[in-house]
């Protein structure tokens, strides 16, 4: 299944639900599941009325509603939605934690002259950066070399502390894909990198939250960038120097995750800066990305204020 969140010309956003290619109404589903079932879930109905994903996940009895649409479909009644006439919002849009791993792919620690570091370098992204996978985002004026970055997102399913490597894929919920944008001028200023990659809007994301079922093991998705139609990135996650269940693992034993908790897992070859000259973003650029397996998004970068 995969989870989006989505609204129609008019209202807010909602929870929507992909099931074998039919777009459903999530809190739809939950209702008519209640009744079918004759089960309440403390919890939901605030976390769909707040078109909340880290809430749903974060939910009691969350996994019995979860597992009914997985084995059952969408409960009868429930009408299906026409997936072209939605507009997508980021399918998570408030995590408690928004991780950024560097320095990730060993093509790209060569491309840009870098060692590879003896463990993942980390740094945060705020939710303010997040956007919806077809939105505008806008360049901002402190900056003239802002970059794209397609990376794997990795959407924690439940409560991590201190787990190992080979047990770290089942706290996974699912993959999302993710625009790292980064204002490199503004990143290197200093040895801390937070100053680049905070900005409004600058994590692109979705389009929608495909469950690690769905996706299969994580090792060897491919991943492209293209700028107006010109490809500029392509790697896959077999090029990872941490793969998904090492980054988990190691994730877990610095800070307890929750559900709901992002984590960006790194770029491969072919970002701006390293190219000769560098090519960074400017007003009316068009950037798609795909991950195989998790989805497509595309972002058009406008002018700033």
């Amino acid at each position: 299944m995969e989870f989006l969140r989505y609204k129609k010309a008019r209202g807010g956003y909602r929870l929507g639900v992909n099931i074998a290619g039919t777009f459903h109404d999530l809190g739809d589903c939950y209702r008519q599941y209640r009744d079918l079932a004759g089960r309440r879930l403390p919890g939901l109905p605030a976390a769909l009325a707040a078109a909340s994903l880290r809430a749903l996940l974060a939910s009691p009895g969350v996994d019995a509603f979860l597992d009914a649409l997985r084995g059952d479909g969408a409960p009868a009644g429930v009408s299906a939605l026409d997936g072209a006439a939605l507009v997508l919002g980021a399918p998570l849009h408030d995590p408690g934690r928004f991780i950024g791993i560097g320095l990730n792919y060993r093509s790209h620690a060569r491309e840009i002259g870098q060692a590879v570091p003896p463990e993942p370098p980390l740094f945060a992204k705020w939710a303010n950066a997040i956007t919806g996978p077809r939105a505008d985002v806008r360049l901002p004026a402190q900056s003239q070399a802002v970059d794209y970055e397609v990376e794997l997102g990795v959407v924690i399913g439940r409560r991590a502390r201190q787990v190992a490597v080979k047990e770290a894929l089942d706290y996974v919920f699912g993959y999302t894909v993710i625009n790292d944008v980064s204002a490199r001028d503004l990143q290197f200023r200093t040895g801390q990198w937070l100053a680049g990659k905070i900005s409004d809007g600058f994590a692109p994301m979705g389009p929608a939250v495909v469950e690690r079922a769905d996706v299969g093991p994580p090792h060897d998705l491919k991943l492209e960038t293209w700028v107006n139609g010109e490809l500029r990135q392509q790697g896959r996650t077999s090029d990872m120097i941490y793969d998904v269940p090492a980054l988990v693992s190691h994730l877990s034993h610095l800070i307890t995750l929750e559900p709901g908790d992002v984590i960006a897992t790194g770029t491969p070859p072919g970002v701006g800066m390293s190219r000769t000259p560098p090519s960074y973003l400017a007003a009316g650029d068009v950037v798609r990305m795909r991950i195989t397996g998790v989805g497509v998004i595309e972002n058009r970068f406008i002018a700033a204020d």
